[in-house]
């Protein structure tokens, strides 16, 4: 049997890691560390995972500062033989074992999401091709916005852009364009100002209201999932992709945000070029989003 074990990253995406048969994996903060996690509560060297003779896996405790928990219960070395919620300090992991058929569907699946994505882009791309001026950018970012929902399984969304130095909606999906300003947007300002000030991208997952989460703004919000997905060309600023979700589903991964991640650089990509081809950007709806972005300096 195998082990998976997806680590739930405050403000960043999920890393999911598939342990094989015999594997050992070395769970830290440190660089080489075979589950990197990137957490200050995190020791260097804080907890191994092992597979037994009898199929089952035991976790051991490195003399982490902040312990190992399972289920809540603060361990030194365990078994485990089901699944459960790992933490690893403040960090969050749900264990899960896998036999070899499910394991290889894991892997099937992931593949598959790489491939679509790969289409989705060229069908996209040769779509807008068809247009011309402005309705071609238009064109672009919509079906570009409707990949990114897909991808990132999310349910509604919008596109900024820069136009004379403002940021505007330049198209969006389940929103109405009279409510994406303003005390009625129910989303998540701060994590798109956010993306734009660090310049990368800003995923949030719930999982159930943990410590960690506790008052952030996409928890008082009512979101299950969001992601915000700066677009640059160079130091230049061209605009953000926002998603989110309020319904349960899964969460996203790196490997999810490795693919997001590439549709925001084609969409960053058009729209540079298609500024230097005096082409312009797409038409904006109303409403300025400069003062609101500037307003939410953080996601907390």
């Amino acid at each position: 049997m195998q082990a998976r074990l997806i680590a739930y990253v405050p403000e960043g995406a999920a890393i999911a890691r598939i342990v094989a048969p015999g594997e050992r994996l070395r769970i830290g903060r440190a660089v080489g560390s075979d589950l990197q996690l990137p957490q200050a509560s995190v020791s260097r060297r804080h907890a191994e995972l092992e597979q037994q003779a009898d199929g089952s896996w035991r976790l051991v405790d490195l003399d982490s500062k902040n312990g190992t928990f399972v289920d809540g219960a603060r361990i030194t070395d365990t078994v485990l033989a089901r699944s459960a919620w790992l933490r690893f300090g403040d960090l969050h992991c749900e264990f899960g074992v896998l036999d070899a058929q499910a394991a290889a569907e894991q892997l099937r699946r992931w593949q598959e999401r790489r491939d679509e994505a790969a289409r989705m882009i060229e069908r996209i791309e040769g779509s807008a091709a068809a247009q011309v001026g402005a309705r071609a950018t238009r064109r672009f970012l919509e079906q570009g916005l409707r990949a990114v929902l897909e991808l990132a399984q999310c349910t509604r969304g919008f596109v900024l852009t820069v136009e004379d130095g403002r940021y505007r909606v330049a198209t969006s999906m389940a929103l109405d364009a009279s409510l994406a300003t303003g005390p009625e947007f129910t989303g998540s300002l701060g994590a798109i100002a956010q993306a734009l000030r660090s310049r990368t991208p800003v995923v949030f997952n719930d999982i159930g209201q943990p410590a960690w989460m506790t008052g952030r703004e996409p928890a008082r919000a009512g979101l299950r999932t969001l992601v915000a997905l700066p677009l640059f060309d160079g130091e230049r600023s061209l605009g953000a992709i926002y998603v989110d979700r309020r319904d349960a589903g899964p969460p996203l991964t790196t490997l999810d945000l490795e693919l997001l991640q590439a549709f925001a650089q084609r969409c960053a990509l058009w729209l540079a070029v298609r500024s230097e081809a005096h082409d312009g950007p797409a038409p904006p709806t109303s409403g300025d989003w400069s003062q609101l972005l500037a307003d939410h300096a953080t996601t907390r």
